[in-house]
């Protein structure tokens, strides 16, 4: 029997291209066979456009690891009412059945769109026609299954820095089929996925032209910033090496980023408007398209702006921001375009603007997208890198961050130390990414106290709560074995 390759998500990824014609002659198959499919180039392109569009629906990066579940793990936000699954995340009451079925459905989605990618792969030489293209392709594919393996880590794994030879990683899917998978220790996993980013990375050498084209022509090698480019692969290599706690490395992948001045480049206006959200012009280096997520972004955090009737920024953003060190020549522009401030008698509350910032906005459909991995970043991972090494240089790049946001240079004594500056570095990472999902991360990387974001409850760093439940059937019926190699 003819195996069935469905297209999941092409249908997002075209809904925001209706205007678009030349992009449209793909054609919505619906179900293919797999020797109708990869025939020609433009099978292996659907197929990944597909995968792309998986990657933007709103059980993955259009909402719950980008705004929704994952941002309120990591207290970017919350709901202090009982009547929404907001609540329960943000106090990890992982047992309430509204929250596990979220973190169950990450899971699933995630490896079914593995599942895809891994199809892709098997099928990868099966035509001889533009070797060019099918090695883009390839170099894509690998990358994005080493890069939603290593996401999948983050979330259900314990942090790599405080893990053993037997700590227990991830069932790292290597074929097109949902079947049980075999269970790797964690070092296996990550050297699974930096062999997935390291392949990758070789296959696409000539990928140097990473831009944003918004006239969806037909072209694969156009518009690279929102597939898995050259440039997406080193950021994530820098990304994993970091979580290792392998400085060295992590410093080389997020320089050649950072480096590569031709594509990205930090903030020189005195605005945030071309860089707070998609495309971010020159500042993204990797994104996807998801332009049917408005409603959704209205509905949590424009509906209301008292406490506990949505979904509203950290109480103490006011604080986080540090408004009250503002002057003419140095105030964070990110505490206004990101966030509004709702006052009520002597009380505030503050609702999240940055992706979408009235009805207006949602009704002419101006959010397109959602950033998965920016150019602040990097400074942020290469200046952590080098502090041991050259603080001069690690205080420079945390600088230069702060002066493409309107700031003037931090304050000396508080990067004095190591601890010190990884405090900071906490803080300015809340500051830079509310809404891309990132937060959560860095509160399980540093392991320290935290406040939830009602500024209230000082949670206790602990796996309970930093690494997400597996689903059931995964326990129950998967491959138990674990393996280190």
């Amino acid at each position: 029997m003819k195996k069935i390759t469905k297209y999941i998500g092409l249908s997002m990824v075209f809904a925001l291209l209706t205007s678009c014609s030349d992009f449209l002659d793909v054609q919505s198959k619906g179900q293919l066979t797999d020797d109708e499919m990869f025939t020609d180039l433009t099978g292996y392109e659907d197929a990944m456009f597909g995968i792309y569009g998986k990657l933007a629906s709103s059980n993955l990066y259009g909402s719950n690891l980008s705004w929704g579940m994952v941002d309120e793990l990591g207290q970017q936000f919350g709901y202090d009412n009982t009547q929404d699954v907001s609540y329960y995340l943000n106090r990890y009451q992982y047992t309430n059945q509204q929250a596990r079925n979220i973190v169950d459905a990450v899971w699933s989605n995630m490896y079914n769109n593995i599942s895809n990618v891994n199809n892709v792969l098997r099928h990868i030489n099966d035509i001889s026609a533009g070797a060019q293209e099918r090695k883009m392709i390839h170099g894509e594919a690998l990358g994005l299954r080493g890069f939603m393996h290593f996401d999948l880590a983050r979330l259900y794994c314990t942090d790599y820095t405080r893990s053993d030879a037997n700590t227990l990683g991830l069932p790292y899917a290597t074929e097109f089929n949902l079947k049980n998978r075999t269970r790797y220790t964690l070092p296996a996993t990550f050297n699974l996925i930096l062999k997935d980013l390291n392949q990758a990375d070789s296959l696409l050498t000539d990928d140097n032209d990473v831009t944003y084209d918004n006239t969806f022509v037909r072209d694969y090698s156009k518009g690279r910033v929102i597939l898995f480019n050259k440039y997406a692969v080193k950021a994530t290599k820098a990304r994993v090496y970091y979580a290792m706690g392998k400085y060295t490395e992590a410093a080389k992948y997020a320089r050649e980023v950072i480096n590569a001045t031709q594509n990205f480049k930090l903030n020189t206006s005195t605005s945030l408007d071309s860089v707070m959200r998609f495309p971010a012009s020159k500042e993204m280096i990797f994104g996807v398209y998801a332009a049917d997520r408005s409603t959704a972004i209205r509905t949590a955090f424009l509906r209301s702006t008292g406490y506990g009737s949505f979904v509203e920024g950290r109480r103490d953003t006011r604080s986080l921001y540090e408004t009250d060190l503002f002057t003419a020549l140095s105030s964070d522009l990110r505490f206004t375009s990101f966030f509004r401030e709702n006052t009520s008698g002597s009380t505030s509350s503050f609702s999240f603007i940055r992706l979408i910032q009235n009805d207006a906005e949602a009704t002419r459909g101006v959010l397109k997208g959602f950033v998965l991995i920016s150019l602040p970043e990097m400074y942020y991972i290469l200046s952590e890198s080098l502090y041991d090494t050259n603080q001069t240089e690690a205080i420079s790049l945390l600088n230069q961050v702060r002066k493409s946001r309107g700031l003037g240079d931090v304050d000396a004594a508080k990067v004095a130390t190591r601890t010190l500056f990884e405090q900071e570095m906490m803080r300015e990472r809340m500051r830079e990414f509310p809404g891309m999902g990132q937060t959560f991360y860095a509160l399980k990387h540093y392991n320290r106290s935290f406040t939830d974001f009602r500024n209230i409850d000082t949670y206790q760093p602990s796996d309970a709560i930093f690494n997400l439940p597996w689903p059931d059937r995964e326990n129950e019926y998967g491959d138990q074995a674990v393996h280190n190699e």
